[in-house]
């Protein structure tokens, strides 16, 4: 899940904030005996794609999505007064708000003291929703996400936008039409890019998509089918030149961070030789 749909959840999660859990209930067996009735929440923050659901005396229950997992506020109430839930839950909090917050398919569920939240997040480069309402950095910490980008300078563009060590927030469909948009092979060696521009350009498209509510599109038109420039276009002619777009799976490729990777032969030319 991209780093502007996780912020997106956490502003809904955060408009709860003060209502208090009259029932908890977990579906997995790490949080089996968690019990967080009585508890308010206190707020919802987002890092990059990771959730932090902070909690009065202390906790926070931090979550990740990952590609399938989602946060609901299920309103509609059964007979008996119980929230009717989705399938697929892994977490249900009543509250006395007359509402329940349910995570379904979530795949990371964890709870902890907040003033142990590094534990799970420190390892992540600056945001690049920072300053967002929903960020738990308030600045984009720029030449330290630059430096972080440039450690390895022999690794792909690609994968080094990839890996939420670097700079967090990105996924595999921002990483993909920024390097169209540059005209970057995507396995240009991070040290021969200009990385600037490229960052600017990551920063500022995704903070349009979460401000302004237009979704993950990079073409500026919402239709389905047109709101990618080739992301999701393989063997389909590119919108700038014409040439059929290219495509590459994960399967099989290898490294840590590859993922499905479209772009133009002509628009993002190899290295020659």
């Amino acid at each position: 899940m991209e780093g502007d749909a996780v912020h997106r959840c956490a502003a809904r999660l955060d408009a709860l904030s003060s209502a208090t859990v009259v029932r908890s209930d977990f579906r997995t067996p790490s949080l089996a005996t968690a019990d967080l009735a009585g508890r308010a929440l206190v707020d919802t923050r987002a890092h990059g794609k990771h959730l932090l659901t902070r909690l009065s005396g202390g906790w926070t229950l931090h979550s990740h999505l990952r590609m399938s997992g989602s946060w609901t506020v299920v309103r509609k109430r059964r007979a008996d007064g119980g929230p009717a839930l989705p399938r697929g839950v892994r977490a249900a909090l009543d509250l006395d708000a007359g509402a329940a917050l349910v995570g379904v398919d979530v795949p990371v569920l964890e709870l902890l003291r907040t003033r142990d939240e590094h534990r799970v997040v420190g390892h992540l480069g600056p945001d690049v929703l920072a300053g967002a309402p929903t960020a738990t950095q308030e600045h984009f910490d720029h030449d330290d996400a630059l430096a972080r980008l440039r450690r390895d300078p022999a690794r792909p563009v690609v994968e080094a936008l990839l890996d939420q060590r670097g700079v967090s927030g990105l996924g595999n469909l921002w990483a993909v039409e920024v390097c169209f948009l540059r005209g970057l092979w995507p396995w240009t060696p991070v040290g021969d890019v200009d990385l600037e521009p490229l960052l600017a350009l990551a920063r500022r498209m995704i903070r349009h998509s979460l401000e302004h509510g237009t979704g993950m599109t990079t073409t500026g038109v919402r239709r389905r089918g047109e709101n990618h420039w080739v992301t999701g276009r393989s063997n389909r002619p590119c919108r700038r030149c014409g040439t059929l777009v290219r495509f590459r799976p994960a399967v099989g490729s290898g490294a840590p961070y590859a993922r499905e990777v479209w772009w133009c032969p002509s628009c993002q030319p190899a290295p020659a030789g």
